[in-house]
């Protein structure tokens, strides 16, 4: 009798959703038939894949051990061969944990983020807002509020000054993948405080800089569930389930592909397209801009891929696709000669058609030139939960990948 209330009451207690018994299941390459076989339970079932199924990769399956004698059955019995990748997801998660921040800023430093741990929504917009008050070429603009009133922040280092090229950089659509923004600001900072090293890139390019695309997201990532992905928003569910995947709620073939309209789903792509204020704030601001940004460039993990457009379809290609290809291709080169770390340059759709996505709309609806998702580290030993010390060389390889991107629009614009 004393067994129930004694669990409901570890339950009330602890406000993190725990992870203990999950393993993540890594299936062998598939193939067409698998592929999709996969994707339909993905469709049907509330499996988490971690790594979507598409042909000639292999998938990643968060299953708890509840589900885990039937998910290996099914696997089994349609002759899918599978082996554990993560172990033990709560143990990641615990190993993982970022120390405490609060406080931790020095009297010689002017805010409190670095690139040693990961950090905080509030941490991500001290840092940018102590940017733009030290730099006089730079602001914060509010592009407005997230569904639970959280103000959405964008820096913007307008040093280039009016009419010049402009690059756009978003970071943590999806809430759980922490290295993107962490990632995302270490460029960021490289470009605006070691801005002796490369003084072209600033004087003849303005940026703009969202460190949190998914601020309710990323804070319930950070105070309830660490695997959380999706908006924080209520479309009514009967069974309770919250949020819709931002990535999946843009206005370009929305909702043609690689969706689900379950609303319990990590890929629920919402009642319509642009239903989450998050998504829209970015929308209109990002339609301000004049000229049209030249890069639209999206921060996600993991996988270690270089993403060109368009993923809403296999073979749909933008009208310059062999440029943007090269320049996919030049950068993971590049990005590679740091670490050794090697970064898949592809099209989108050749991962799994996936229709609603934001680096699709900045090319196909707002014309960017280039359009770029990066996957960033690992490839699955870790998955989204990469530990803190791969950080850094996470940023420092990204930058000499970007510092390809950087000088090839330089290039394009003096042409």
């Amino acid at each position: 009798i004393l067994l129930p209330s004694l669990l409901a009451l570890a339950v009330s207690v602890s406000s993190q959703k725990s992870y203990d018994g999950y393993k993540v299941l890594r299936t062998g390459m598939l193939d067409q038939t698998s592929a999709d076989l996969l994707r339909e339970v993905q469709t049907e079932t509330n499996l988490d894949f971690w790594k979507e199924p598409a042909p000639g990769r292999s998938a990643d399956i968060m299953t708890s051990a509840e589900e885990m004698e039937s998910v290996t059955a099914w696997l089994t019995s349609h002759g899918i061969t599978f082996h554990t990748m993560v172990e033990d997801v709560q143990q990641l998660i615990q190993e993982t944990k970022p120390r405490n921040n609060t406080g931790m800023r020095s009297s010689s430093k002017r805010y409190t983020m670095d690139w040693a741990d990961y950090h905080d929504l509030d941490t991500l917009n001290e840092f940018i807002t102590s940017l733009a008050d030290t730099n006089d070429f730079a602001s914060i603009i509010n592009i407005g509020q997230s569904y639970e009133g959280r103000e959405m922040n964008v820096l913007a280092i307008e040093k280039a000054g009016p009419g010049a090229p402009s690059i756009w950089l978003e970071a943590g659509i999806h809430a759980r993948e922490w290295i993107a923004p962490a990632v995302a600001t270490f460029l960021v900072r490289e470009l605006v405080e070691d801005y002796a090293e490369h003084p072209d890139y600033l004087d003849k390019l303005n940026w703009y800089f969202i460190p949190s695309a998914n601020p309710d997201g990323y804070a319930y990532s950070w105070e309830h569930d660490r695997l959380w992905r999706k908006t924080r928003s209520d479309h009514g569910s009967i069974l309770g389930c919250k949020g819709v995947d931002p990535n999946r709620n843009w206005d370009f073939h929305y909702a043609e592909t690689g969706v689900s309209h379950n609303k319990c789903q990590e890929t629920y792509c919402g009642p319509e397209a642009f239903s989450e204020v998050e998504m829209r704030n970015i929308r209109d601001f990002v339609q301000t801009l004049e000229p049209v940004p030249v890069l639209g460039h999206c921060f996600h993990s993991y996988s270690q891929l270089w993403l060109w457009p368009y993923g809403y379809a296999y073979n749909a290609f933008p009208e310059n696709k062999a440029e943007v290809q090269q320049l996919a291709i030049d950068a993971s080169d590049a990005l590679y000669q740091v670490h050794g770390t090697v970064f898949d340059p592809i099209n989108s759709a050749d991962l799994y058609p996936a229709a609603g996505a934001s680096d699709d709309w900045y090319k196909g609806a707002l014309g960017t030139r280039f359009s770029f998702t990066t996957e960033l580290r690992d490839t699955g030993k870790h998955g989204f939960v990469l530990p803190k010390d791969q950080i850094i060389p996470s940023g420092e390889e990204m930058w000499a990948g970007f510092e390809v991107v950087i000088n090839r629009l330089m290039e394009l614009e003096l042409e």
